[in-house]
């Protein structure tokens, strides 16, 4: 395993202003001492992150500032990215979990050799719960890198059940049972006895050793009734925020065709979702995972009318 030079993939293929980039700078920690100028050639892609010449940084988190030139001389604004800097050859690791010294595991690592470090770790005394564990990575000169801390949940078993409440009516939770590798589409059989607007849901999940997993809480919207389109009832938007896939469940008076487009906040249509004939109630998702994190609109018409609501993307 070769330690690297931890740096985003920058790279000089676009334009600014509509003019050829012809060099680039940069500047490591603010430091203006550490201010590098690269020329590049007309019609030419630069791998920037392979052509950095670093200072004598310390192993530690540093910082980088590149900006770019174009043919009319000027420079676009200044991009800065947090990067970690290594020395050589990763020789060993080190964690520990939840910030407790008791639990320090040190292994080595090979020459060449790749490390699976999910399957290494050591983790049968822990709780079923969110946990930490805080890593190290030990170089060819004795140094160890940058801690990193990442927060992960132990699993307590084969699933065999689960609850879900709607905000904070606990005393009202919906249980159920889950089959082995069975799915349950939870969604389709959310509950609609709630009011119009933004509402909290919560999940949980049983195991077959009787223990259950934290809960999980996520926020949706939902409509009792739409003016616009009259007959479009119990509308509810899952999640919102969303971050992969938008899902939608309605319910109509009668079949119709819904037309749904996905608007950015100036109004532009960024996705078309195309039409959906539906009936009764329905439930369908689309996977929105594309789009830039930011505020939307969700646009929906049937030849008679058009409505709209906003919906949050991570």
């Amino acid at each position: 395993m070769r330690a690297a030079l931890l740096l985003p993939a920058l790279v000089a293929t676009f334009h600014l202003h509509a003019q050829t980039i012809t060099e680039y700078r940069y500047w490591v920690n603010d430091d203006p001492g550490t201010l590098a100028t690269v020329s590049v050639p007309p019609g030419t892609s630069v791998q920037v992150a392979a052509n950095l010449a670093m200072p004598a940084l310390a192993l530690d988190y540093n910082t980088i500032t590149v900006q770019f030139k174009d043919s009319n001389g000027d420079y676009s604004v200044p991009v800065t990215s947090l990067f970690a800097r290594n020395s050589g050859t990763v020789t060993a690791y080190r964690y520990w979990l939840n910030d407790d010294p008791a639990t320090l595991v040190t292994a080595a690592i090979g020459p060449a050799t790749n490390v699976t470090l999910n399957t290494a770790l050591a983790l049968a005394a822990l709780d079923k719960d969110y946990n930490t564990i805080t890593m190290q990575f030990q170089e060819s000169d004795g140094a160890y890198g940058v801690p990193y801390t990442s927060v992960f949940t132990k699993n307590s078993g084969p699933v065999n059940g689960y609850a879900y409440w709607i905000d904070d009516a606990i005393a009202n939770s919906t249980t159920g049972t889950i089959g082995p590798n069975n799915v349950v589409d939870l969604i389709a059989d959310l509950p609609t006895n709630t009011t119009s607007g933004t509402h909290f849901f919560t999940i949980h999940f049983s195991s077959v050793n009787g223990t259950w997993t934290v809960s999980l809480t996520t926020e949706f919207s939902f409509f009792t009734a739409i003016d616009e389109l009259p007959g479009v009832s119990d509308l509810l938007l899952f999640p919102n925020p969303v971050t992969d896939e938008l899902g939608l469940r309605l319910s109509t008076d009668a079949a119709r065709t819904l037309n749904l487009q996905v608007l950015d906040i100036s109004g532009a249509v960024v996705r078309d979702l195309s039409n959906w004939s539906v009936s009764r109630t329905a439930y369908r998702n689309w996977d929105i995972s594309e789009l830039a994190s930011g505020s939307y609109l969700l646009r929906m018409s049937d030849g008679t009318g058009t409505w709209s609501t906003p919906f949050v993307k991570h």
